[in-house]
């Protein structure tokens, strides 16, 4: 087997300080823009992910002696450097999480940190159907694990990758170095290929995937292998890093990679990164390494992965304690200066001092076993607090329920019961520990079969009830303000024989507007598609009932009912096809946060904002345009408010899980009165009707 030159692994091998500082610009970037840019993505974390694939290919190559690589020793290095420094993050997020966190969200942090000792945290993400968000209270803390189980990943694939490369090349007699740069070629672009194609169609999931990342890590691989025979004049490898240097701090500026990434767009950092280290270690007079080589570069290069462990769950931890929905000026300087004190204990008690203790870590076979070790017990564990906190969920879960009589906590009924119906103040359910996960059968489906499709995507999938799969068929359409009434009208597909299936996509109303529509609602292209085929799937498949939407909100104006939701639904009742539509429900307000946060339970109906800030005069006298025989609006208004206000609290009943969301327990404290005006639209889906239950001959 040909080895590789001295000269031609210098560049990668030597210690590189301009590539430390850039390193240290990164996750300054990736830090700011966490605290202080409310989701916007800086494109440090693909310079991170480029500066590592361009370092470990040229080492795993150095490594190789034929074509076996000593596993012991690389393995025992990647365990003392990204796991020992990990673990004290998982073990203070479960402590933390375990005490702040409602007990309906603990088991998914568990689970976490459970998927993170072994690095796939990123897959986990996916199949919990979780996408990137903005920093807030109800985001993961570990949800920044996601680009360290990719880059654990990836030293362990690419291991044994090299060594394969090197073996094929050993038998074909070339040079392992340029079988290698084929080898990964090939690679980058298959890799490159999903992402483009995975990103148009799951943008979400493409977000954390090994698969669709892999070419940001192997592209500068290549480059890390070539850019020994890279021979440019000073003036060129200057502008060149200062074009690299100016591409990675304006690309969080410029591009919304959160939408976007790691499509085409992700070209903006990785290509900046690479120019950067094109340019060459060889320091130049007037280019961008001279301010890269500079103290605060290289300290907080110093302490790069250890600041980025502690960071996000510092923040969201604060954002969770403070009850804000991101970080004013004083929360962000008292998260910056704590995640920097955490970053620098991180730094040298855990990766200069604990990964090196030679007492734990004599030697790599020795590292190896005391590391496996740690990984299993750490791994034990975190099963072992899953299991504890799943089982303490469901025992809350059930006492909930056991307690909530409608005598009590009536909910929707309390705005409608005689007045000589006196019903006391209680406390609210339901509880800040189970609120946020109150959703309903479709939020808690199996997650081989998602109720909820997400942003991308324009083929209409649906997910059936589980009890309810036979009968007329009966499909909720639309947004998951839709999706947010399906726990009442699955009791109520369970009781009647139903065939109940829900189509939601998320953010899309049930329309015909176009994404240029002249009323201003957000309508993409992925769900201007949706809806176009979702009117195919409705004729083709002749429901004998459909529920959507009949109002919608402009930002925080009173809801209104455009062209395009009229026409959608009038397509569906030319087809014969009845349709029942919900009315738009009030949103979370400064108000009834601030009251709600008081604990003040004076009344069963609590927390109030006007009514005129939610609800439309014109819809009150008029109706909606939908208006006809086939078609039957279910008013929300007149179980959330009275004459004059709305209420967070109706009936000792939370009325939003979230920011806009009503929860199943309200929603099912409703049942009764849809139920009666889906009677007066449907009477023969009813079997204990006027008319005989009819089966739907046409499917």
């Amino acid at each position: 087997m040909t080895t590789p030159s001295s000269s031609s692994v210098r560049d990668v091998r030597t210690f590189r300080p301009e590539l430390h500082g850039v390193r240290g610009l990164a996750i300054f970037l990736v830090v700011a823009f966490h605290i202080f840019a409310d989701g916007r993505v800086s494109g440090g974390i693909d310079v991170f992910l480029a500066i590592t694939g361009f370092l470990a290919v040229p080492s795993l190559l150095r490594r190789t002696d034929g074509w076996r690589i000593d596993l012991a020793a690389r393995f025992s290095g990647l365990i003392r450097r990204l796991l020992i420094p990990l673990l004290p993050v998982l073990l203070a997020v479960g402590i933390a999480g375990y005490v702040l966190f409602p007990i309906s969200e603990q088991p998914q942090l568990f689970s976490e940190i459970r998927a993170s000792v072994f690095f796939y945290e990123n897959w986990h993400l996916v199949s919990s159907q979780l996408t990137y968000d903005a920093a807030g209270p109800a985001t993961s803390p570990l949800q920044h694990i996601w680009s360290t189980s990719i880059q654990g990943q990836f030293h362990v694939a690419m291991t044994f990758f090299v060594m394969i490369v090197a073996w094929l090349a050993l038998k074909a007699r070339i040079s392992a170095r340029t079988a290698l740069i084929a080898a990964l070629g090939l690679v980058t672009a298959a890799s490159f290929s999903w992402a483009v194609y995975d990103t148009t169609t799951d943008q979400a999931a493409a977000y954390f995937s090994t698969f669709s990342r892999a070419w940001e890590l192997t592209l500068p691989g290549i480059l890390g292998l070539c850019v020994a025979s890279i021979r440019l004049r000073p003036a060129v490898r200057a502008i060149m890093s200062w074009i690299g240097i100016a591409l990675i701090v304006s690309c969080g500026f410029v591009l919304e990679g959160a939408d976007s990434f790691p499509g085409p767009q992700a070209l903006w950092p990785v290509l900046g990164i690479c120019l950067f280290l094109a340019a060459g270690d060889t320091r130049t007079r007037w280019g961008a390494d001279n301010l890269m080589v500079t103290w605060p570069f290289q300290r907080v290069g110093d302490i790069s992965y250890s600041l980025y462990l502690w960071h996000w769950p510092i923040l969201i931890f604060a954002l969770l304690i403070t009850g804000r929905e991101s970080a004013d000026m004083t929360t962000a300087a008292i998260v910056l200066a704590l995640s920097l004190v955490a970053g620098t204990i991180g730094k040298y008690v855990f990766e200069d001092r604990v990964a090196n203790w030679r007492v734990a870590f004599p030697n790599p076979r020795r590292a190896m076993a005391v590391g496996a070790t740690v990984t299993v017990f750490a791994f034990i564990a975190a099963s072992g607090g899953y299991a504890a906190v799943s089982e303490r969920f469901e025992n809350e879960v059930a006492a909930y329920e056991s307690m909530v009589v409608a005598t009590d906590y009536p909910g929707a009924g309390a705005m409608v019961a005689p007045e000589w119906v006196t019903i006391e103040a209680r406390n609210p359910v339901p509880s800040d520990d189970l609120v946020r996960r109150d959703a309903g059968w479709y939020a808690t489906l199996n997650k081989n079969e998602p109720c909820i499709q997400r942003f991308e995507g324009s083929e209409p999938t649906s997910c059936q009830h589980p009890e309810a799969t036979t009968g007329p068929l009966v499909l909720m359409v639309g947004s998951s303000h839709t999706g947010q009434w399906s726990q009442p009208i699955g009791d109520m597909a369970v009781e009647q024989g139903w065939d109940l299936e829900v189509y939601e996509k998320a953010g899309c109303l049930f329309t015909t507007d176009r994404e240029d529509n002249d009323a201003g609602v957000s309508i993409t292209p992925a769900c201007q598609a949706w809806n176009e085929l979702m009117l195919e799937v409705i004729e083709e498949r002749q429901p004998d009932l459909v529920l959507t939407t009949g109002t919608t909100r402009l930002g925080t104006e009173p809801e209104t009912t455009t062209v395009g939701m009229v026409e959608a639904v009038d397509h569906v009742t030319g087809l014969g096809i009845p349709v029942f539509l919900f009315r738009e429900n009030p949103y979370r307000t400064d108000e009834w946060v601030s009251c709600l946060e008081s604990g003040a339970t004076t009344s069963h109906t609590q927390c109030a904002s006007p009514r005129d800030r939610f609800y439309s005069d014109e819809i009150d006298t008029y109706g909606t345009p939908h208006g006809t025989d086939a078609t039957r609006l279910f008013d929300t208004s007149k179980y959330l408010c009275d004459e004059t206000s709305c209420f967070a609290q109706v009936g000792n009943v939370r009325v939003l899980r979230d920011d806009n969301h009503i929860t199943a327990t309200f929603a099912s404290s409703a049942r009764s009165f849809i139920e009666s005006d889906l009677r007066e639209l449907v009477p023969h889906l009813f079997a204990d009707g006027d008319d005989t239950l009819v089966q739907s001959l046409s499917r």
